[in-house]
């Protein structure tokens, strides 16, 4: 039996022109891309494993994935190769071999997500990277709303995921709100999150800012017994970063 090497990769991508980052038949992908160069240059189908996926639109400052390989790599020729042949919209910004039994799902502690509100003037140039609010956030009042999100709830609301799949139970350690010269930032940080779980918290925490639903709504929606998926209140994919993943 060969001997198998397992290497863990930290990469970024823009996920403008990715119909998300799992494979699908007839779309472009993140996954597909990385894994049609991996696959040629180690001349054997490899198969990468992520973090988790992200959503159509969405972009990572830093993605996690793992493969194998049955050749020792030198990791930084290995880097220098990819980067050269992935496509312009994938970076490979690190590669270290890792045990066998690492798995970049499994052994993930926590997800950091990042969503950028412009609410200044609209900007064309950044339409695919950032969310242009045009009525003002009023920071005190969102983060009452926020204050009900965080720690572990039942987001069965909050998600398009399958019933039948796990539980719906997750823990949020904090969601804050962040100013910068041209962004009003929101950091979610979470030991894992569903199908556009974040984007509808974050359409939520914007829609109450707007009175469109309150706090006693929001408050029912999270322990509620019967699942009433938020559909109205699903943020800008665009906005959405994958900043980190904490091992």
């Amino acid at each position: 039996m060969n001997k198998e090497y397992r290497y863990k990769m930290i990469f970024s991508y823009d996920g403008s022109l990715f119909y998300g980052y799992a494979k699908q038949v007839k779309e472009r992908t993140v996954q597909e891309e990385i894994e049609r160069v991996l696959t040629t240059i180690l001349r054997k189908e490899t198969k990468i494993y992520a973090s988790g996926r992200t959503d159509k639109g969405v972009h990572a400052l830093a993605q996690v994935a793992d493969f194998t390989s049955e050749t020792k790599l030198d990791t930084k020729l290995m880097i220098n190769k990819l980067n050269k042949m992935l496509p312009s919209d994938i970076h490979v910004k690190s590669l270290v071999k890792v045990p066998n039994d690492f798995s970049s799902r499994f052994n993930a502690k926590e997800k950091i997500y990042m969503y950028l509100i412009n609410n200044k003037e609209y900007n064309p140039l950044k339409r695919n990277y950032e969310y242009y609010l045009k009525t003002k956030l009023d920071i005190d009042k969102v983060n009452k709303a926020i204050e009900l999100f965080v720690g572990t709830h039942n987001f069965m609301c909050f998600t398009s995921k399958k019933e039948d799949e796990d539980k719906f139970v997750r823990t949020i350690n904090y969601i804050k709100i962040k100013k910068t010269r041209e962004n009003i930032v929101f950091l979610f940080s979470g030991n894992g999150f569903m199908r556009y779980e974040v984007r509808k918290i974050m359409g939520t925490l914007l829609a109450f800012n707007e009175d469109k639903i309150s706090l006693e709504e929001i408050k029912e929606l999270l322990n509620t017994e019967k699942r009433i998926i938020i559909i109205n209140y699903t943020a800008y994919s665009g906005a959405l970063y994958l900043k980190k993943v904490g091992y």
